[in-house]
């Protein structure tokens, strides 16, 4: 099973990793103020940024994020 960490400061997505490759990860942010307008698209009637994909594949720190923080 794949793992993934989402990390966030000030309700706005900073970083995502993943601990292997073929993992699509996609955010709707329904707050959209400030975002860039390329990534802002209408869903189901609502307007929300998107984001697709992640941004490295690090299985090490993946594992020392879940060790410290749940086993």
């Amino acid at each position: 099973m794949g793992r993934v960490v989402i990390t966030m400061d000030g309700g706005l997505i900073q970083h995502i990793m993943a601990d292997q490759e073929g993992i699509e990860v996609m955010v709707l942010d329904f707050d959209t103020e400030g975002g860039d307008n390329e990534r802002i698209k209408e869903f189901e009637g609502n307007t929300v940024y998107v984001f697709q994909g992640v941004d490295d594949v690090d299985p090490e720190r993946v594992d020392e994020i879940e060790t410290a923080l749940f086993k």
